[in-house]
């Protein structure tokens, strides 16, 4: 799995080390299903300070889904866990679902 973090804030960069071990930490079970992880951190309102901090993943799956999420917030850290914790459980109900699915279509 590869994990790429795009970020231009001193702050962000600063946690790639973090991001890196968080995302395949929260990925970890997971794993075979995950070809690539992009981690995108921006500051919206630059430094005007508020909760402007977002926190973009963008996770493709082994089968060629793409899937999308971000997080607001006032911290990096934060906009970090949350947008993790949306991506793991996003994951796990597209895999559920298509488990299900051909569930339904194996003969008895």
């Amino acid at each position: 799995m590869d994990i790429l973090i795009q970020a231009h804030h001193p702050e962000a960069i600063a946690m790639r080390d973090i991001t890196n071990s968080r995302v395949r930490f929260a990925t970890q079970r997971l794993s075979r299903f995950v070809s690539r992880v992009v981690v995108r951190f921006t500051d919206l309102n630059g430094p005007r300070g508020g909760v402007d901090k977002q926190c973009q993943i963008q996770l493709n799956t082994a089968n060629g889904t793409v899937l999308v999420v971000s997080s607001r917030g006032a911290e990096w850290r934060d906009t970090l866990e949350a947008s993790i914790s949306r991506i793991s459980r996003l994951l796990l109900r597209r895999l559920n679902a298509q488990k299900n699915r051909f569930a339904g279509k194996l003969p008895a």
